[in-house]
């Protein structure tokens, strides 16, 4: 049993509002405005208890994605230091030869050699070869 009265004040143009409103639903302003604040705490509450899914969500991925994380950083720090080492290797193997160190010093020829053509076809076809297994990979 309903005990309690809240008035308030409003203009004009929304008590007429109400009142359209209010009779379009077959019902009087004042169930009208019950109803409709009901609605809003209903909605609030479903966007607290949405807000709560996506904390635990985003703890959740959070726990499965950081091993994954960490596996593809290890990843990447071993790339980076064999190319760092492959570089570090030339530089010396370079600095021990009778080769040119300077830019100016370096004749560059109109055309490739042939070693630099073989290691960019078989560059080209490991590129290919991993494409191949990693879409392989992915229709299974």
């Amino acid at each position: 049993m309903k005990v309690e009265r809240i008035t308030i004040r409003i203009d004009d143009e929304l008590k007429k509002e109400l009142d359209v409103y209010a009779k379009r639903y077959e019902m009087n302003t004042s169930e009208f405005i019950n109803t409709a604040i009901k609605e809003k705490i209903e909605t609030d509450k479903l966007t607290d208890s949405q807000q709560n899914f996506l904390k635990l969500f985003d703890v959740a991925f959070k726990q499965s994605y950081e091993p994954f994380f960490k596996q593809m950083m290890v990843v990447i720090n071993r790339c980076e230091f064999n190319t760092r080492w492959s570089i570090k290797q030339q530089d010396i193997f370079m600095g021990n030869l009778k080769v040119p160190q300077e830019k100016d010093e370096v004749a560059v020829s109109v055309i490739d050699h042939p070693i630099t053509e073989i290691a960019h076809e078989k560059i080209l076809k490991d590129i290919r070869k991993m494409s191949a297994r990693k879409n392989q990979a992915e229709d299974e």
